[in-house]
């Protein structure tokens, strides 16, 4: 991952590897890596647009299945946000915050209204700066506890990650909540959820250099070489591997 503001990596690492459901566009031999992202993401945020307005339509309608519908929308909310213009995410990252509160009020135990209302809310602080982003971070930390409480497996490990990342980026205290013991413990567990998945390896190992575990950080980079499952598709999963292979001293591609 190339060096970003604290905000930036908020949304950066909620995004990491969302459980999308969206269609995604697998690069053919002869297509250059920078336009096979951009086509996957034209893509993949016509989809999310589609299935989101679905989901909308539904909602008043179908009370018997009202949470599940609800889910959906905030997650899709959340998606559509993260790959529209700046000047819309907003609107999409706010929608997605209430669908997840409306999810909560009716479903408080389940880990979905948790979950999706911490990564809309880090969609926000992304977008509004950084006076915002600070003030939106305890609440975000406060619904991924929830979440890593209620189901740590959720997303791959996704409460897990999130926080790790969080913990791993964010300045120390007094200013944030910044501390590389606490990213370890998270990321650890990350990776024992979901050993297949090429982010939770390059998170943990880039905690583990930042702590100057040289050679504990080495065999994570390794171990995301060889993952080859990532949830935002094929270029996603090349972006994992082009991080690791710069953290080990290899060639880039």
């Amino acid at each position: 991952m190339k060096p970003q503001s604290f905000l930036s990596l908020l949304l950066s690492l909620a995004i990491a590897l969302l459980g999308a459901s969206c269609a995604h566009v697998a690069r053919g031999p002869e297509t250059p890596p920078t336009q096979a992202a951009s086509v996957g993401a034209d893509q993949m945020l016509q989809e999310a647009r589609r299935e989101l307005s679905a989901y909308e339509r539904r909602l008043p309608a179908e009370q018997a299945e009202r949470a599940t519908v609800l889910t959906q929308a905030c997650r899709l909310s959340f998606l559509t946000g993260d790959l529209a213009a700046k000047e819309e995410k907003s609107k999409y990252f706010e929608k997605g915050e209430r669908y997840a509160e409306m999810l909560l009020q009716d479903r408080p135990a389940w880990v979905d209204g948790h979950y999706w209302l911490a990564l809309n809310l880090c969609g926000q602080a992304e977008n509004a700066g950084a006076k915002q982003g600070l003030r939106l971070l305890p609440r975000i930390v406060e619904h991924l506890e929830k979440a890593a409480a209620i189901d740590p497996t959720y997303d791959q490990g996704g409460p897990h990650r999130v926080l790790g990342r969080i913990y791993h980026e964010a300045p120390a205290w007094p200013m944030s909540v910044g501390d590389p013991h606490k990213a370890l413990h998270h990321l650890t567990k990350a990776v024992q959820i979901a050993p297949d998945n090429s982010t939770n390896h390059l998170y943990l190992g880039e905690t583990l250099l930042l702590l100057g575990k040289k050679n504990e950080a080495r065999q994570e980079f390794e171990k995301a070489l060889r993952c080859l499952r990532h949830a935002l598709g094929p270029h996603g999963l090349e972006e994992d591997h082009q991080e690791a292979r710069r953290h080990l001293g290899y060639p880039v591609k």
